[in-house]
């Protein structure tokens, strides 16, 4: 199991390095505006056209 998780830690220790030199500042995110969540979750009509329009997909059909 570590072999698949140790990217995601080293990562993380990344972010961590580079918000503690002050390189990046992380910025709290309103759960109504997470854009990961159109990969994640089955959304109603409403919050997936909403999130659908911020990634600037376009439906090619």
């Amino acid at each position: 199991f570590h072999e698949r998780t140790k990217h995601i830690e080293m990562d993380c220790h990344v972010v961590r390095d580079k918000v503690q030199f002050g390189m990046i500042h992380l910025l709290p995110i309103s759960t109504h505006e997470q854009l990961v969540d159109i990969l994640i979750k089955s959304l109603h009509v409403g919050p997936f056209n909403h999130i659908h329009s911020k990634l600037g997909m376009l439906d090619i059909y």
